[in-house]
């Protein structure tokens, strides 16, 4: 079972906390209200527990490589040069899950820097019930921005998903 450590309530009574996830990822976990929504400590700890323990170390790797596909074929998309493998390998060794963003109905947004090729942005991987990618964004750092941890899932630019 995954084990929150370092949990704290904020002034909003949403829950932060840190996790260590397979493959020794140790992120920070924040649990995000809707507005004038309020749950119980408990409740939104079992929430977290629930929507982060089916991730398995492959299943990570798997949404990190594909993280790195789709970032990478949408840059490179409708332009005049084709990506190569040194772009993808390039991104794929600096991208670094760097948290995870619960909501009370447990969906999961999984938070990744990449501090070079995109500095001062994150980029947002939502997952669907299945843990596959269902959104996958990037908005800038600005902690103004990002004191709503509900905006996450609508940031600035959208990468279209393929089937």
């Amino acid at each position: 079972m995954i084990e929150l450590t370092d949990i704290d309530l904020d002034e909003d009574g949403e829950l932060s906390a840190v996790v260590s996830l397979p493959g020794d990822r140790q992120v920070a976990v924040l649990f995000a209200l809707d507005e004038g929504e309020e749950l119980e400590s408990a409740v939104m700890l079992a929430t977290a527990q629930r929507a982060l323990t089916p991730l398995t170390a492959e299943q990570l790797d798997r949404l990190e490589q594909e993280i790195v596909r789709e970032l990478v074929d949408s840059e490179f998309e409708g332009g005049e040069q084709e990506a190569t493998d040194d772009d993808y390998t390039e991104l794929a060794d600096e991208v670094e899950l760097q948290g995870a963003i619960v909501s009370s109905d447990a969906t999961l947004v999984l938070v990744y820097e990449a501090p070079t090729q995109y500095a001062g942005l994150v980029i947002y991987a939502q997952l669907d019930e299945d843990l596959e990618i269902e959104v996958l964004s990037v908005a800038a750092t600005d902690e103004d921005e990002l004191d709503d941890a509900d905006d996450a899932a609508d940031a600035e630019e959208e990468v279209e998903q393929g089937d």
